[in-house]
């Protein structure tokens, strides 16, 4: 007879544990990566506050710069809604054209 001992079957508990140790490093590891992420953000953001802060242009500039980005926006959503309505003639067409057939 031998006297090695025989190692014991693992139990469900340790199982459990290992997958709960486990599922802890991936959400370590994923929250790790968010938070690095953010400080990368706030750097970049930092960057560009600094840049707009040391823009030589004044507040007429900018006022200027807005006007003309919301004047090029209300000529784009114009031209947004016209194309939309071409499609929905178009489609309305098709599907006349798909009854017949």
């Amino acid at each position: 007879m031998s006297t090695a001992a025989k190692t014991p079957a693992p139990s469900p508990s340790w199982d459990r544990l290992e997958r709960a140790a486990d599922e802890a490093a991936e959400a370590l590891a994923f929250w790790h990566r968010r938070a690095m992420e953010a400080e990368e953000e706030v750097v970049r953001l930092r960057r560009a506050l600094e840049d707009l802060a040391s823009a030589e242009e004044g507040p007429e500039d900018s006022g200027k710069e807005v006007r003309r980005l919301r004047a090029e926006n209300t000529a784009l959503r114009s031209r947004m809604l016209q194309a939309k309505k071409r499609v929905s003639a178009l489609l309305l067409r098709l599907g006349s054209l798909e009854v017949r057939g």
